[in-house]
């Protein structure tokens, strides 16, 4: 690794860290890097994820005390959602290269036009009756099969993963929001964290690059929370949409 693919590296994972602590969608910022430096998309996609989901550990551990009353419900939605994670995993390994590497950059414009009107399908979604998190046989029905597609797609393609939760608890009648969030952090480590035992199984995770990530997202992460009152949240998103936009039309452009 050359000594400036490492420094923007490090720094696409810094403000991706910062980026998650802040408003989400950290992983548009690192994917395309990754692609850019000439990672092959499933080296790519996994080296993403193990940054990824390290990210996620320090925020479920600010929800553990949140989400203590509901354990019984959170432990069937983590089944859930290891099963869909490994699942979704195992489809990315198995995706001819060729194919995948048509469908990343489809994947990534994705993701941003999904981060860019998930604040009006959360609102246009929401429900409302609450549901309760102690009705744990209602996840044998439609929301256990929702739960479990978007468990895939997060272990497919990690970026998804957050705003289909956001949209997912939505439908659910999930009314607290600081709930709803909670559990997107802990169960999106789930799903994440089972495609990377799967990643690191089939020797796909570049760790070189992946360590780099790692370092990087934590130190960003730790910057956002410092920021996270002094900086306006619109512009940061517009800033996310803008990157993601250019790199899907970078990457789609004929070459």
């Amino acid at each position: 690794m050359l000594w400036v693919h490492l420094a923007v590296l490090f720094s696409g994972a810094i403000a991706a860290g910062a980026i998650n602590a802040l408003a989400g969608g950290g992983s548009l910022v690192t994917l395309p890097i990754l692609l850019a430096l000439g990672l092959p998309p499933a080296a790519a996609n996994a080296t993403n994820a193990v940054a990824a989901w390290t990210g996620l550990m320090g925020g479920a551990l600010r929800y553990r005390g949140m989400l203590r009353p509901h354990r019984r419900a959170v432990a069937h939605m983590a089944v859930i959602s290891a099963v869909g994670g490994l699942i979704g995993g195992g489809l990315m390994l198995t995706t001819p290269a060729p194919l995948l590497a048509g469908l990343l950059p489809w994947l990534i414009l994705i993701a941003t036009l999904c981060f860019l009107v998930s604040p009006w399908v959360d609102r246009a979604l929401r429900r409302d009756g609450a549901w309760g998190l102690d009705r744990t046989a209602d996840l044998a029905g439609w929301r256990g099969v929702v739960l479990f597609a978007v468990s895939v797609a997060t272990g497919y393609f990690n970026p998804c993963g957050g705003v289909a939760m956001v949209a997912a608890f939505a439908t659910f009648g999930i009314d607290d929001l600081r709930l709803a969030n909670g559990l997107k952090i802990v169960l999106g480590m789930t799903m994440t964290g089972a495609s990377v035992a799967l990643f690191v199984a089939a020797d796909a995770v570049v760790w070189p690059w992946a360590l780099v990530m790692v370092a990087g997202t934590l130190l960003g992460g730790w910057l956002g929370a410092t920021l996270a009152l002094r900086i306006d949240r619109r512009l940061l998103r517009g800033l996310i949409l803008t990157w993601g936009g250019v790199m899907s039309a970078v990457f789609l452009a004929p070459s």
